[in-house]
């Protein structure tokens, strides 16, 4: 067994050529980088151990988005053939969005270790939760692959950097994810946390008028081509490119892929009654006469006067582009694949 694995503080650790395998032997022996968040709710403060079969492994655990970047940039320069996240969807979010720009084009394969609070991705792409580094590796090398495109975020200011992630959401989703925090301070994760959730902000806009916090939204300017901008008070603008949620929940229909929205007017109409067939799936003509609207679009422009969450956290607003970023290539496992 090859493996190297690097401090455990995590932080920048210079990578020499000849500590990779030759690249005429990367078809037989991978290079794997593994980026992974020591603070992450199933690695209490360290990652878990594992077999792993031959490989060289190199395990960092960057401290800073600075850090982040150098070792992304080397990782890139000896062309792993294999990144790996351990973290949740929050990590997920950094380390792609990152990835995006060192790697560009020549995207690695990517494993995911779920080991966040929330792992919605862990979920869409069928990965258990016992999932470890060593079933990342082989599954790798039996070349078990599923495409995911992530939602790419793009500030035309270009305030911050281009954000990747899978879950967008703003108004109602807002209040929603801050809850979420609370709930998950508590000792409640993954899908319970999420029915939690969803159970006490459907409770808290169903009561009081068009002036209840919860119910009476936000201001977004959207359009589709840049052109025509619609301005509308929305109660939840929720969007994901994921096929699966948690829970078993559809809010856009149909399982499908693409950069898929929710639209819900704000204050919302009959909440009560449409709640449930809205995030079943269900669809008829009344739900979208009374502001439930789906629909899909590889691009949408954005103008927003407060901020949205990612992937569990919470950016600026602005003027915004929100599309489909380039498909990635995820390693799952063999039912999955």
């Amino acid at each position: 067994m090859k493996q190297e694995f690097g401090p455990a503080g995590g932080g920048l650790t210079t990578i020499r050529p000849e500590d990779f395998v030759p690249r005429e032997a990367a078809r037989v022996v991978p290079r794997v980088g593994v980026i992974a968040n020591p603070r992450s709710h199933r690695n209490h403060g360290g990652s878990r151990p594992t077999e792993l079969p031959e490989a060289f492994v190199f395990k960092r655990e960057p401290a800073s988005r600075n850090e982040l970047v150098g070792i992304l940039t080397q990782f890139a320069q000896e062309r792993v053939d294999l990144l790996v996240i351990d973290g949740g969807d929050g990590t997920i979010r950094d380390v792609l969005s990152v990835a995006h720009g060192v790697f560009g084009a020549k995207m690695p394969r990517v494993a995911v270790i779920p080991s966040g609070k929330t792992n919605a991705l862990a979920i869409d792409l069928g990965l258990p939760a016992h999932w470890s580094l060593g079933d990342a590796i082989r599954a790798h090398l039996a070349d078990q692959v599923m495409d995911r495109a992530p939602i790419q975020i793009h500030w035309n200011n270009r305030a911050l950097p281009d954000q990747l992630g899978f879950i967008f959401g703003l108004g109602v989703f807002n209040r929603a994810t801050m809850l979420a925090q609370r709930v998950h301070s508590k000792g409640v994760f993954n899908s319970f946390a999420v029915f939690v959730t969803l159970a006490t902000a459907l409770l808290k806009s169903m009561f009081g008028g068009a002036r209840n916090s919860w119910r009476r939204g936000e201001m977004a300017r959207i359009s589709r081509n840049g052109v025509d901008i619609m301005a509308v008070r929305v109660y939840l603008l929720l969007a994901s490119t994921l096929r699966r949620m948690p829970v078993g929940l559809r809010p856009f229909g149909k399982v499908r892929d693409g950069l898929k929205f929710l639209t819900v007017k704000a204050p919302p109409r009959a909440l009560f009654r449409h709640f449930l067939p809205v995030m079943k799936g269900h669809e008829s003509p009344s739900l979208e006469a009374d502001g439930y609207v789906r629909r899909d679009a590889d691009r949408v422009f954005l103008s927003l006067d407060r901020g949205f969450i990612l992937d569990g956290e919470q950016f600026p607003g602005g003027n915004l582009v929100v599309s489909e970023g380039h498909p990635i290539a995820f390693i799952v496992p063999a039912a999955a694949a």
